[in-house]
């Protein structure tokens, strides 16, 4: 468990460096398991999801090191098991070792993934495309067998819904095919992206051929070592440049690529922020106090990110003017940080937006409830004061630590899951050296 001690209220200046994406650089080395041969992994963020990872492929006979501090070699020769460890998927990007398990040794033993408190994240849509390549499943108590020709047939499989990982897992699963795989509807995220460079560096045959439909085309086993490199993080620049706008703008943010943020950044513009991008860094060169109030629709690529909700949702209660709106289509469970928030002064009313059907949500049909608050007012400018705080999340914890960071005097931030760390490398050291004041027990 992670405490966090904050004394707030610190003018802050001075670099932010953005790490390797927490929701690419720990999936990565994953593909090392579709060749026998070694591959290096670099910008890797050092946090507990790489860490899991890391374990989980050595668990299955993969040799994997550290060569850098941010590169990890690993090279999957000998495989002598197909069961990942039940502590491994704690993390998000764990379910993908089905489809890369699959594709190397036709069978993987898995249990259900953990992850944030935000919504269920089902593997259904998973499942079923595994199931579509020919894949079986069998559930004994919590603990699934899947097994699947390790070159599936030539198959077209639409996801119902977005998924972001869902859809990486049946690239992983479809690499060797006999023919050509196509997904339709398949996630445009710049993560699912970076991974298709990746295995098309080890000898894939991975495209985009229009809008959400990706073509594999088959390949013979195994694919050729590679050298390969995360991007970097938009969530943690994204943060970065938030924590900027609410303490002045004295903050530059190194590894901040516009192209990857560009629905922040037009949705700042128009409440009153100006941030300019040179050479990767982003700067503010404008806030127009107090920021106009808006409305925000979070949306899967290239929409607004949902886990950039709760940093613009501070920030706004924090600094514009009136009621602004934000209504969560994503995750059906992302509003516990309010409560927490509201201990620091933070207004809101949560409501259940009218007119908008299951259709309009990205979690499953099932979990839609006619009577649950998928939307929020809040209200601003706040004074935010110091408080006691629980993190529940990854996106909330740190929601916490800006949040705590502005308010004058002393506050305490419990983790009990470790959700801060887990989701940025060296967050305490990186906000220190702004002149930050916390202090990690």
């Amino acid at each position: 468990m992670s405490k966090f001690i904050v004394w707030g209220g610190k003018p802050l200046k001075g670099t932010y460096v953005v790490s390797g994406a927490k929701n690419a650089g720990p999936k990565l080395p994953i593909a090392a398991l579709l060749s026998n041969e070694k591959c290096i992994f670099h910008n890797i963020p050092r946090i507990s999801d790489t860490y899991r990872t890391v374990d989980a492929l050595t668990s299955l006979g993969c040799s994997v090191r550290f060569v850098d501090k941010n590169s990890v070699e690993v090279e999957c020769a000998d495989i002598y098991s197909s069961e990942i460890p039940l502590e491994a998927m704690s993390a998000r990007q764990a379910v993908l070792f089905i489809g890369a398990t699959l594709a190397r040794t036709g069978k993987v033993i898995v249990y259900p993934p953990k992850g944030d408190a935000i919504g269920k994240r089902p593997l259904n849509r998973h499942l079923e495309g595994i199931k579509a390549l020919g894949g079986h499943i069998s559930r004994k108590n919590n603990r699934m067998e899947i097994s699947m020709p390790t070159r599936p047939q030539s198959v077209t499989y639409t996801f119902e819904k977005n998924t972001h990982c869902g859809t990486e897992n049946l690239i992983l699963a479809s690499v060797f095919n006999i023919g050509k795989v196509i997904l339709k509807n398949a996630a445009e995220e710049p993560e699912v992206d970076n991974l298709i460079k990746c295995l098309n560096d080890m000898g894939a045959k991975i495209k985009r051929i229009e809008s959400r439909v990706i073509e594999i085309r088959g390949v013979e086993p195994l694919l050729k070592g590679v050298e390969s490199f995360s991007i970097f993080d938009r969530l943690e620049a994204a943060t970065a440049i938030i924590l900027s706008v609410m303490t002045g703008g004295n903050i530059a943010i190194k590894n901040a690529h516009k192209e990857l943020l560009e629905p922040l950044v037009k949705t700042l513009k128009e409440i009153g922020v100006e941030v300019s991008f040179k050479k990767n860094i982003a700067k503010i060169v404008k806030i127009k106090k107090p920021l106009k109030s808006t409305e925000i629709i979070t949306d899967w690529h290239p929409g607004f990110m949902t886990d950039w909700q709760p940093l613009i949702t501070l920030m706004l209660a924090y600094m514009a003017s009136g009621k602004s709106m934000i209504h969560e289509r994503i995750f059906e469970t992302r509003w516990r940080y309010l409560e927490e928030l509201q201990k620091m002064g933070l207004r809101y009313d949560l409501f259940h937006p009218d007119a908008y059907g299951p259709e309009y949500y990205n979690f499953n049909d099932s979990e839609y409830d006619a009577r649950e608050t998928y939307a929020v007012n809040v209200y601003g400018p706040t004074d935010l004061q110091p408080a006691e705080l629980n993190s529940h999340d990854v996106r909330a914890g740190i929601d916490m630590l800006l949040a705590s960071i502005i308010a004058n005097g002393k506050s305490i931030i419990s983790d009990p899951q470790n959700h801060i760390d887990r989701g940025y490398e060296n967050i305490v050291e990186k906000l220190n050296e702004l002149g930050a004041d916390i202090k990690r027990v």
